[in-house]
């Protein structure tokens, strides 16, 4: 088996705003080109995994998503801590490298912007998370939104 030592397979899943799984998957691959931010060279859907809220499954996967997200967000905060910064007046002195850069990458997903790492991208609110207003109209209507859980791959080295 060759195996391709730059490329990188990561499988977000996306909140969306739609009543078809045809139609909200349009609506992904419309952000994912408009973005500047990730670019994938391959995209595939994973309609296994993806769920109308209608479906049982839907609160689940969201919970778990935005767990995994969670989770990246206190990864990132342990590697800061490990590399010595514990207050936030620190980061006034902080220099550009390593350090900068997983600050970076924690702002987004605090920030709510789309990034390599991300697990559940919130496609509606352009977030990491899910409003309690956002919660409550999904309830009020689950026919009208989706998860969908895609399995890109990066073909470039930085990763």
């Amino acid at each position: 088996m060759n195996i391709d030592k730059n490329k990188k397979t990561v499988a977000p899943a996306f909140l969306v705003e739609g009543n078809s799984y045809e139609g909200c998957c349009k609506k992904v691959i419309h952000f994912l080109d408009q973005t500047a931010l990730v670019k994938y060279d391959r995209i595939e859907f994973n309609a296994e995994l993806s769920f109308s809220a209608s479906d049982k499954m839907f609160w689940e996967w969201v919970e778990i998503g935005l767990e995994r997200n969670n989770q990246s967000v206190l990864g990132l905060i342990n590697e800061m801590q490990k590399s010595g910064f514990n207050e936030l007046a620190e980061l006034a002195t902080m220099k550009q490298g390593y350090n900068s850069k997983i600050l970076h990458i924690l702002v987004h997903f605090l920030d709510g912007f789309i990034g390599i790492d991300s697990s559940f991208y919130n496609l509606i609110e352009d977030s990491h998370q899910v409003s309690e207003s956002l919660r409550l109209k999904i309830k009020q209507n689950p026919e009208n939104f989706q998860l969908l859980h895609i399995k890109a791959e990066n073909l470039w080295a930085f990763l």
